[in-house]
């Protein structure tokens, strides 16, 4: 997955989140994970399935 910005749904909320291509371990099942999501709401997760992506990557806008 590319890294960037991105909406998505988790634990019933709906929110932008910055994704990384990060390593780091599964608290509950101890594997190794490919990919973080930095939340705006919450604990940063690991890529495991727990997020739904929406939209995404979110391109930045153009200012003038």
């Amino acid at each position: 997955m590319e890294e960037g910005f991105y909406w998505i749904q988790h634990d019933g909320r709906v929110q932008v989140a910055y994704y990384t291509n990060d390593k780091t371990e599964d608290l509950e099942t101890g594997r190794t994970i490919t990919g973080v999501w930095h939340l705006t709401q919450g604990d940063d997760i690991c890529n495991n399935g727990e997020a739904e992506v929406l939209q995404g990557p979110l391109k930045s806008p153009h200012i003038r």
